[in-house]
């Protein structure tokens, strides 16, 4: 038998979570491989469309998406972002141009 580390009390050996108070006892790795995969993709779709629609942006979305996210297919919309917002910035600064 082990002991729970926070309120002391005796534990079973393959316990993960301590019945008495809740405290999470054991190897954590697979709970935090969980919590990657279920990643959001709310940040990279933003980083796309805002890309075109205002470059700034999707510029700025799409560097802080490619620091936070760690699933490579995010990352790799957050990376594209980039040079698509520059483009249409480029873009907008011309159409603009001839407007004005």
């Amino acid at each position: 038998m082990k002991y729970c580390s926070k309120c002391g009390k005796e534990i079973m050996e393959d316990a993960v979570i301590c019945p008495y108070c809740g405290c999470q006892v054991g190897t954590v790795t697979a709970v935090n491989k969980s919590a990657e995969v279920n990643e959001s993709s709310g940040l990279s779709t933003c980083a796309i469309v805002f890309a075109v629609l205002i470059p700034v942006v999707g510029l700025i979305c799409g560097i802080v998406g490619t620091a936070k996210y760690k699933t490579q297919s995010y990352k790799n919309k957050c990376i594209a972002a980039i040079p698509i917002s520059i483009v249409s910035w480029i873009v907008w600064a011309m159409i603009l141009n001839n407007v004005l």
